[in-house]
């Protein structure tokens, strides 16, 4: 079973032409370069500002084994190599000073439909070949961020912690409900998080921000890490709006022995939003 595959992440750049007037009237009387950042960089790091992103996502890898028995399976199994699913996040940061309060809800619920090519036994239960199952996959994220703001000129490096609750569901039904096993689980996850910002001298920057955690055989005989790693370039619309476009890779898991549970799952979305300055609306 493949646990871990490289993902190369592509950047587009976003465009956004001015609400009034020409090409002229933009660059009549631009601001100086310093001005322009301290302006811009004022934004985020002040008061509340709620981030909103809405996109695709793809399973790169979702490879699951339930039960001592149970069959492995991944996304071929399932269906869920097939087709892009809607991505969709909401946040809400509070900032005073050098500290940051990040708040996020991320989820994520994908349902699919497919016929058996194999028989497939989910913890005691034994899907046959050639069965017509729905499979859904749950894993919401609920996760609170800490982030200290070390101020480097036009590069903002932040640095802090994570903590994560996961509500996961992981289910298999037959179509005509006479067969039915799923596994269910809310834990907390503990990570580490950086968040790299570079503003431009027109106004747009590009943001790199990482959350991640690995066991490294810490844990018993527990394996397992998460990462959630996304680049944003986004430019601003007005003094409390922003838009930008964002590119994430995310994923993890773990083999938990003593709960006879193995799941490594792998995405990568595609996504715009926007990123409003409540404090200056």
């Amino acid at each position: 079973m493949q646990r871990w595959i490289p993902v190369t992440l592509a950047a587009t750049i976003l465009g956004v032409a001015p609400a009034q007037g020409g090409a002229d009237e933009l660059f009549a009387n631009p601001k100086p370069a310093t001005e322009a950042q301290d302006e811009h960089r004022e934004r985020p790091l002040g008061g509340a500002v709620v981030d909103y992103e809405a996109g695709v996502l793809a399973f790169l890898q979702n490879d699951g084994r339930y039960g001592a028995a149970g069959t492995e399976f991944d996304t071929d199994d399932t269906g869920q190599a097939d087709n892009l699913f809607v991505a969709s996040r909401l946040s809400l940061e509070l900032t005073r000073g050098n500290h940051t309060l990040v708040l996020l809800y991320a989820p994520l619920d994908v349902t699919t439909r497919v016929t058996l090519d194999d028989d497939l036994r989910f913890r005691e239960t034994l899907f046959e070949a050639g069965t017509l199952v729905d499979h859904r996959y749950l894993f919401d994220g609920y996760r609170a961020s800490y982030l200290y703001d070390l101020r480097l000129s036009a590069l903002s490096l932040q640095v802090g912690g994570s903590l994560q609750i996961r509500n996961a569901n992981v289910a298999f039904t037959s179509v005509d409900g006479e067969q039915f096993a799923n596994e269910s689980d809310i834990g907390v996850v503990p990570a580490l998080k950086v968040r790299l910002r570079y503003d431009g001298p027109a106004g747009a920057y590009a943001m790199l921000d990482a959350d991640g955690l690995s066991t490294f055989g810490l844990a018993g005989d527990t394996e397992g890490g998460i990462y959630d790693v996304a680049l944003s370039l986004g430019l601003p619309v007005t003094d409390f709006l922003d838009v930008f476009v964002r590119t994430r890779a995310l994923g993890g898991g773990a083999d938990v022995p003593d709960q006879e549970i193995e799941n490594f799952a792998h995405f990568l979305s595609f996504t715009a939003g926007v990123r409003i300055a409540l404090t200056r609306l």
